[in-house]
């Protein structure tokens, strides 16, 4: 509700082979797993402070689990730098229309698992949208945003998360860009990743729709994939085609190369996803 006090209840479960992919769960292989599960909280502060209080999705990024919810099956290299759960406090805050803010408070893991803990520390959220003014001309309706998870991890293995984003009006019907920067430093030995995406989509017309990629950087061997990349460069095209109402149907191909390689890695896929 939009009343004072009021609240909400969120509990959203993978099931299925590809489940333990989360890695919510303190066990390996599971069929089950928590995406999310908490509670929304309004205090009548200002024009409502809203507060999430359980296992949440992560305040940076610019993609998320769920297939449905990104232009692309693959996901992004800058998604797999990223944390992608936590479990603690998230409050969200409308200051104006244009202006938005995120702090939160979390378990110090850089893991997903549910509840989990990596020391005794804990894990600062933050997130500023904005959007720029009509007034600014050509830049006038851009969104920004900044976000950061700091102090995630162990002493010893301690990283914080920084991401810039941005959505950019190009004038063109149908054509949108935005841009995703994903900046990871590992403060006990000083290295970082540093990936940048440029996201390109047109909307041919009411069913068909033409999804570019692009994205760039350098990956360090202390990342998620635990996989150094140099020079990464990988390009991912793909057609979103509504076939049936509810029904995703595309076609997307991928090709990664690095300093590292020899030659390029390409992939093509094929999905059907039912939304209901």
């Amino acid at each position: 509700g939009a009343g004072e006090y009021a609240a909400g209840y969120t509990v959203e479960l993978w099931a299925g082979p590809d489940a333990s992919g989360l890695g919510t769960a303190t066990t390996g292989d599971s069929d089950v797993e928590l995406y999310q599960a908490n509670m929304d909280l309004r205090l009548p502060v200002g024009n409502g402070l809203d507060v999430k209080i359980g296992q949440f999705l992560t305040v940076v990024g610019a993609e998320t689990s769920n297939y449905n919810e990104n232009a692309f099956w693959v996901y992004s290299l800058g998604f797999g730098l990223e944390p992608t759960h936590h479990t603690g406090i998230l409050t969200s805050y409308q200051a104006t229309d244009d202006l938005s803010l995120q702090i939160g408070f979390a378990n110090d893991t850089t893991t997903a698992q549910t509840n989990a803990k990596a020391g005794s520390g804990t894990a600062y959220l933050l997130n500023i949208g904005y959007t720029l003014p009509e007034s600014l001309g050509f830049l006038g309706g851009t969104s920004l945003t900044y976000a950061r998870v700091d102090g995630a991890g162990t002493d010893a293995l301690e990283r914080n998360n920084q991401y810039i984003g941005a959505s950019i009006p190009l004038g063109v019907e149908g054509l949108s860009y935005s841009v995703a920067w994903d900046i990871v430093d590992y403060g006990a030995n000083g290295v970082e990743d540093n990936v940048v995406g440029h996201y390109f989509s047109y909307a041919v017309n009411d069913k068909a729709t033409i999804n570019v990629r692009y994205e760039h950087g350098d990956i360090s061997a202390n990342s998620a994939g635990g996989t150094e990349i140099d020079g990464a460069e990988v390009i991912s095209v793909g057609l979103d085609y509504q076939v049936w109402e509810n029904v995703i149907s595309r076609v997307e191909v991928r090709s990664l190369d690095s300093d590292q390689r020899s030659s390029t890695n390409d992939s093509a896929t094929f999905n059907l996803i039912y939304s209901f």
